[in-house]
């Protein structure tokens, strides 16, 4: 029998030898790996300090044209422009005069002979430029063309004929593309190479820069510049000992290669899908040629041409190859040391085993008795029978532990983390029985509020309720509770929405009937092979597009959602950067006071111009920024613009009007909103009435206590605050009574309503006479026509806003508005008080002209006194009076129809009064009657008469009844008006009335 010892050393020897050999077989292949990444590396870093080396001379040649293309925009005078019909509203040929043209033709003359004597003065000094020129646009001038310089040898510049914009034909394949392409791009770009026919079909390169001003294209200005300087300076790059650099157009052709006869062709063997990119990447690109093998790296240049490197893999390769070289003895030593080692320790470590031996075969006497796979007799055979119940035992213990970590404690159901390994392996097997699966995510709408109703033990029973049903329907091991109310299913996709339905209405039954809606998303792996994770991720979503739904219900995850999470991570990922390099841009959208048709305030919107997905719509990234919890830096972003702007405008002493930020929820969650934006404001030095906060309606139903709290707390800091898309949710009115806006601004989706009948005129009318009551401003936005203005003008909407004055605009825009004559005008701010109480001035409710009233107009009522009476023979009765009419009857009578007799009238007397009888004749009658009364101080009532409609039941008809006005004594006509008794008019009117 072989010791312990024996054994130990043997197998430890056996087993380092192994590990030695596994280890050193995958630290070949690694350091393979590793070694090919790093030449990849190396050779594109030598790509990329050639491409920084040639890039130097392009910076040149870009920094030489665009400070002439700078003073070619600077040196044109907008106002000569505008007045000859090129910019602004005026800005069409067509309509210009003789004079016009002579005159604009006079200073283009001038104008193109002033930045030809600074492009030249620049050009000389720009080594490699052959060429310089610019080109106006045939919608500016028919005659002035502007100028053309080219380089005769070494001699200098000379004059040549300028290109005629108008005999270019778009359509040509080889038209001039130097003038087209900055145009098609709106910004400066190389051009080429390609052959100048007019430098006698030299290869050159161009950088042309657009000339716009004022938004209006002037022309084209560039230089250019030899293929030949380019290749001359790739020709003195060398690499490593042998290697050398060359250069391909940006199809792929070869423009220089060494030892390539002139005219000849050569094919680089690298993939065209590769040469698409900017840079070869991780791509290990390798060819032969001439028996050698060699390694290439491609990076692009600013000119758009391949810079490629070229090297022998054996240089590339050198320095690894020596250390292959040495590695192998360094093992060979180390495992010899290493075996010495192990014996002398193992010899060490088991002496203390056979003292060992003893006690632990008498602890397992005492013990245990646990029969483990291992029957040896040595030490390790003693210890093994000593500890087998000991481990048996800590079996228990861990299967107790997994099932722990594995399963919800209120549910039941598998936790997320078992979930995923369970769905992953229902996945395989769904698919490999050619079935359809389905990833579904549910939630309990509402859930929060049921907890706040009912208490947390009832929701946890309701959890657990709904847990039963989905394992049920789709078995306990393909659910999971996620936490709180959501859980995961995975199934197939067979019958899937009959199954749904069927949980939706044993869900909406349970509990008696006492269950909030659910609501799924749902996942179909035939939109692709995901991981679980992804995919619960991505019904999550399909769920989430269901908020706001309080049905149960389902929503598939579809493409758009898939663009639209794309969009999300790409916002989320490069926002900072997009703040940083002013990706996103502050638009000012002018708000115009009814009452004067001037910008009395502003509101700011921001606007993502992307340099890689170009522009995406606040739709987009706001909703992204807002669900990731990082609105806040947008919305400060925009107040540090505004900001900026107004101390501009203050340092320039232009009109400073209010200007309106639109604030998120998810702002006040990531810091303290209001004492940010009052920091940021008074340390601007900017009076704080300057800045109004918008909230729009559901921010505020979202969490009322708090969201009311913070709009106090702006308040009373000296900042506006208004309820923007007022009437686009439900619980507008409600709001109003507790918290008292500056102002309210209605959702655009009422001035659609409008043009669709008078259904809508008259809720938008109501409305606005609601708020001017309350002493609210009014603003509606998405003011589009004429008949729009002239409405809301006619109702008392108090702002305006919308495309019909201007859309949002940069500040750069509002400047040249103003340049160019076409601005709107800002209000006097210290007309604004007076303006603003003018347009609070609620024209539908006489009480804001008569209640400060001294008394003289007291036969003014607030609304026409109105009434209803019901007739029926020689009987009448008051079923409905207005509040005027009940105050013109105590005016005139001193009764007080709140509290009417139950007693009605009858069989009137002509001495007694006209009324009844021109009411009782009215009811026979469907048309108007008017008619006069003369009151007993001598006032003459003026009445309005029609039959509404005749119960079909009792044959009663029901009159309306209106005082239209009243004239004083002095101007009564009583000859011609019969005069009645106190008594008979005022029973008449209503001091019987059988209602009030």
């Amino acid at each position: 029998m072989h010791s312990i010892r024996f054994k130990a050393i043997a197998i430890t020897i056996a087993a380092v030898l192994t590990a030695v050999l596994s280890v050193s077989v995958a630290s070949f292949l690694i350091i393979q790996t590793e070694i090919e990444n790093r030449s990849v590396e190396m050779m594109n870093l030598i790509a990329q300090d050639s491409r920084k080396s040639i890039e130097k001379y392009t910076d040149g040649i870009v920094q030489s044209v665009q400070i002439t293309s700078n003073r070619a925009v600077d040196m044109l005078d907008s106002v000569v422009l505008a007045r000859d019909g090129v910019v602004g509203a005026n800005g069409n040929q067509a309509e210009r005069t003789p004079e016009q043209v002579e005159h604009l033709d006079t200073y283009l003359a001038e104008y193109t002979n002033a930045i030809q004597a600074e492009f030249s003065s620049v050009a000389s000094r720009t080594n490699g430029a052959i060429s310089y020129y610019y080109c106006i646009s045939p919608g500016v001038s028919t005659t002035e063309h502007g100028f053309f310089y080219s380089r005769a040898g070494r001699s200098g510049f000379s004059e040549q004929e300028p290109l005629d914009a108008n005999r270019l034909d778009p359509s040509d394949p080889n038209h001039d593309t130097w003038y087209y392409t900055p145009i098609k791009a709106g910004s400066p770009a190389w051009v080429g190479p390609y052959e100048a026919r007019f430098l006698g079909y030299e290869p050159v390169c161009s950088y042309v820069v657009p000339i716009y001003k004022s938004g209006t294209f002037i022309g084209v200005l560039g230089m250019d510049i030899p293929v030949e300087e380019f290749v001359s300076l790739v020709s003195s790059i060398h690499v490593y000992n042998t290697g050398f650099a060359c250069l391909l157009d940006k199809n792929g052709q070869v423009l220089y290669y060494p030892g390539l006869a002139p005219g000849g062709t050569l094919k680089l063997p690298i993939d065209e899908e590769v040469l698409r990119q900017e840079d070869n990447g991780d791509a290990l690109i390798r060819s032969v040629r001439d028996d050698v093998e060699y390694q290439m790296s491609f990076t692009t240049l600013a000119t758009g041409m391949k810079l490629v490197i070229v090297a022998p893999t054996s240089e590339v390769y050198a320095s690894s190859v020596r250390l292959t070289h040495v590695i192998p003895p360094i093992a060979a030593i180390v495992i010899i040391l290493f075996a010495c080692l192990t014996f002398l320790a193992m010899r060490h470590v088991t002496s203390p085993l056979q003292s060992l031996t003893a006690a632990s075969r008498r602890l397992a006497e005492a013990d245990y008795d646990v029969e483990l796979g291992y029957r040896g007799h040595d030490e390790v055979g003693a210890l093994t029978d000593a500890f087998q119940r000991m481990r048996n035992q800590l079996q228990t213990y861990i299967a107790d532990l997994n099932q722990r970590a594995q399963t919800d404690d209120l549910t039941g159901l598998p936790n997320q983390r078992h979930f995923f390994e369970l769905a992953a392996d229902e996945l395989r097997l769904l698919l490999d029985n050619g079935e359809s699966p389905v990833l579904l995510y549910f939630n309990l709408v509402g859930m929060k509020q049921f907890n706040r109703q009912f208490g947390f033990e009832e929701g946890d029973r309701t959890i657990r309720k709904v847990a039963r049903i989905l394992a049920r329907h789709f078995g306990e091991q393909h659910a999971s509770r996620f936490g709180q109310d959501h859980f995961a299913v995975i199934t197939s996709d067979d019958r899937l929405e009959e199954r749904l339905y069927e949980v939706f209405d044993e869900c909406s039954s349970a509990n008696g009937g006492n269950m909030p809606p659910v609501s799924v998303g749902i996942y179909r792996y035939s939109m692709g092979n995901v991981d679980v994770s992804v995919a619960c991720d991505r019904a999550k979503h399909a769920c989430d597009r269901r908020r706001g739904s309080y049905y149960s219900g389902f929503r598939y995850f579809d493409e758009s959602m898939l663009r639209q999470a794309e969009v999300f991570r790409y916002v989320v990922s490069h926002l900072d950067q997009a703040l940083s390099e002013r990706w996103i841009q502050v638009h000012y959208q002018p708000i115009v006071r009814s009452v004067n048709g001037r910008v009395c305030d502003e509101e700011a919107l921001s606007r993502w111009v992307d340099p890689n997905r170009g522009n995406l719509s606040p739709a987009e990234f706001i909703t992204a920024l807002e669900d990731s919890g990082l609105i806040y830096k947008l919305d400060l972003y925009v107040l540090d613009q505004i900001l900026e702007k107004i101390q501009r405008q203050q340092e320039a002493g232009l009109t400073i009007v209010p200007h309106s930020v639109n604030l998120s929820r998810a702002d006040f969650d990531s810091l303290d909103m209001v004492e940010e934006i009052r920091r940021r404001v008074d340390a601007a030095g900017v009076s704080r009435d300057r800045i109004t906060i918008e909230i729009t309606e559901s921010i505020i139903g979202s969490d009322f206590a708090f969201m009311k709290q913070q709009v106090e707390r702006f308040q009373s800091l000296g900042f506006p605050v208004w309820m923007d898309d007022f009437g686009s949710g439900y619980s507008s009115l409600n709001f109003l009574q507790s918290i008292k806006f500056d102002l309210l601004k209605f959702d655009m989706s009422f001035l659609r309503r409008i043009d669709e009948g008078t259904d809508g005129k008259i809720i938008l009318t109501e409305l606005v006479q609601m708020a001017t009551a309350l002493g609210v401003d009014t603003l509606c936005e998405g003011v589009e026509t004429q008949d729009q203005v002239r409405f809301l003008r006619e109702i008392g909407c108090s702002k305006m806003q919308g495309f019909y004055y201007c859309r949002a605009i940069p500040l750069s825009q509002i400047i040249d508005r103003y340049r160019s004559g076409t601005q709107i005008g800002y209000e006097n701010p210290a007309e604004s008080d007076y303006y603003e109480a003018i347009g609070k001035l609620n024209l539908l409710d006489l009480t804001s002209i008569v209640q400060k009233n001294d008394g003289t107009l007291h036969n003014i009522f607030n609304t026409l006194p109105m009434g209803v009476m019901e007739i029926k023979g020689d009987r009448a009765s008051f079923v409905r009076t207005s509040q005027s009419y009940r105050d013109f009857v105590m005016r005139y009578f001193g009764f007080d129809l709140a509290n009417p007799a139950h007693d009605v009238f009858s069989n009137p007397t002509k001495e007694e009064s006209q009324f009844v009888r021109h009411v009782q004749a009215c009811g026979d009658t469907d048309s108007l009657v008017f008619f006069d009364e003369v009151m007993p101080e001598g006032h003459v009532v003026h009445f309005l008469a029609r039959s509404v409609r005749t119960n079909p039941v009792t044959n009663t008809t029901a009159v309306a009844i209106a005082v239209l006005s009243i004239d004083e004594p002095s101007r009564a006509n009583h000859a011609s008006v019969p005069q009645i008794p106190a008594e008979g008019l005022a029973r008449s009117l209503g001091q019987e009335a059988g209602g009030a």
